[in-house]
């Protein structure tokens, strides 16, 4: 499995959410401190958005925030909106390589591997990860 770095921005972005809590910040300044593009920040905190882990605020004081608090957001839940469900991250049923069938010998273990890996990551919650400053 690859943790892309979208994924790997993504939680970069909720620590930085984590220490302003309750205040939007603006998702420029945040892409510009960590060095990415505007694009790119947009498209993790479309991803965000869409799981409800951030919430969008308009206006002059607007940005993004918190929807939820780190204990209430898994590590399963980021990785999911940044990259892809783990159902397409660990399957054998990729169409541009794979010719099996319904009967496919290797989709049991993949099967497996992500119930396992599922369970694990969505055990832990970001502030398990994210220590406030």
């Amino acid at each position: 499995m690859r943790i892309t770095r979208r994924t790997d921005y993504a939680i970069h972005l909720i620590a930085d959410l984590s220490d302003n809590q309750n205040k939007p910040l603006g998702l420029r300044t945040l892409a510009e401190h960590h060095g990415v593009t505007y694009a790119f920040a947009r498209t993790v905190q479309q991803g965000l958005l869409k799981a409800g882990i951030v919430a969008t605020a308009r206006g002059i004081n607007g940005g993004i925030k918190l929807a939820r608090s780190l204990q209430e957001i898994t590590l399963l839940e980021v990785f999911e909106a940044a990259q892809d469900p783990l159902d397409k991250a660990f399957s054998s049923n990729d169409t541009s390589w794979c010719n099996c069938n319904e009967n496919c010998v290797s989709e049991g273990a993949w099967q497996s591997t992500r119930e396992v890996l599922g369970k694990h990551l969505s055990s832990i919650p970001l502030s398990s990860i994210i220590k406030k400053k």
